[in-house]
């Protein structure tokens, strides 16, 4: 079968299950038609289910169907082999929803997902990410959605702690094995034509690095805490372009969370402000106003001084940004995604500062000086 009847099968199928769902969760309701939303680097793609006219007065407008053609849990956490060969029971989007849902209203609800897992109907948290939602207003308000997403994440941590109830992401944690396992993979694939020397001395230096973050205090994080899987939903009310006074009506919904674990409180901090796209709004001035916002706001794994929360941040983004240079490079070789060294430049202008401002790191610093893979070069492997 070709890939865009496959495609077209998968949407009827998709559609079918969503009329299902809105029958049982919504009587008399059903699905006119599906279209197809923007995706990502993930295995998983979404569809948008408008409900037919007319529906019940208590149904939404609109649903998502979230189509998972791998329902495998992220690569570098198999490579920490937590579920053993048969992987997880359930879904962890499933099964981290479920728990962050009793500490949040910012998760879409889950309506129902298919006997053979691969559908998932979800509540429809609009089209607005963060990102998109800052630029639209003034630098002020944009500043402010991204203060209240820090918000947000310092509240978390706080109020979602383990209560023994089976949550996936307490089983998972960012110690010394994976985050030497990020950094291996950007050394392996976002830089080439480096003197073997200076690559392994690169290594010990990223080595050490990993033993350090890995010491500091671990919190659930959600891993993938960027402007892009962070949305904004307002109402008419309150406009995007409105003024900071109505951001209270200014709802923001969390996705793609499934990949939850244990990590250091300044690992979705870091997500967030240094993010692919983010260095062209976040300068280095907001960066500092908005570390300070959330090391007033935190109450979980908070280290002992401002000075030494300033330079936690650093590493953690600097192991971040390292990760991302080498997985974007892996997605363009590997998985046949080109499309993201267009985003490779901004990226190496975060990590070029951080590697500027941090300790210990010389080899490396001129290691990405002379070798990294920023976009421009073809594969030399």
């Amino acid at each position: 079968m070709s890939a865009s009847n496959q495609t077209a099968e998968t949407n009827v199928a998709a559609a079918g299950f969503a009329s299902e769902v809105s029958a049982r969760c919504w009587p008399g309701a059903t699905v006119a038609g599906v279209e197809p939303l923007r995706g990502d680097a993930s295995t998983r793609r979404y569809l948008r289910a408008r409900l037919a006219e007319p529906r019940p007065a208590d149904a939404p407008d609109t649903l998502i169907v979230m189509v998972l053609q791998d329902a495998a849990v992220a690569l570098s956490s198999e490579e920490l082999g937590v579920f053993g060969k048969s992987g997880p029971k359930e879904l962890a989007f499933v099964n981290v929803a479920r728990f962050l849902s009793r500490h949040t209203d910012a998760l879409p609800a889950v309506h129902g997902v298919s006997a053979d897992q691969s559908l998932l109907v979800l509540e429809d948290v609009g089209d607005t990410p963060l990102w998109e939602a800052a630029l639209a207003c003034a630098p002020d308000q944009g500043e402010e959605l991204f203060g209240l997403a820090l918000d947000l994440v310092a509240d978390l941590q706080a109020d979602a702690v383990d209560d023994g109830s089976g949550c996936y992401g307490f089983l998972q944690s960012f110690d010394e094995r994976l985050f030497g396992w990020e950094f291996d993979h950007f050394l392996e694939y976002g830089v080439a034509g480096a003197d073997l020397s200076l690559v392994t001395a690169s290594r010990a230096e990223l080595t050490a690095v990993a033993t350090r973050l890995a010491a500091l205090p671990r919190v659930l994080a959600h891993r993938d805490y960027h402007a892009w899987n962070i949305h904004v939903q307002s109402s008419a009310a309150a406009p995007l372009n409105a003024a900071p006074a109505t951001s209270a009506a200014r709802r923001l919904r969390l996705i793609d969370f499934q990949d939850a674990l244990l990590a250091p409180a300044l690992y979705d901090v870091a997500s967030l402000l240094t993010d692919r796209m983010t260095p062209d709004f976040i300068t280095a001035e907001r960066e500092e106003r908005l570390l300070a916002r959330f090391y007033a706001r935190q109450r979980a794994g908070r280290l002992g001084s401002w000075s030494a929360t300033r330079a936690a941040f650093r590493l953690v983004a600097l192991q971040r940004v390292l990760k991302v240079v080498g997985r974007f490079n892996y997605l363009a070789e590997v998985k046949g995604k080109p499309g993201y060294l267009a985003m490779l430049p901004a990226v190496c202008r975060t990590a070029r500062r951080l590697l500027a401002e941090s300790e210990g790191v010389e080899a490396t610093r001129e290691l990405f000086a002379v070798a990294v893979r920023d976009g421009d070069q073809p594969a030399t492997r």
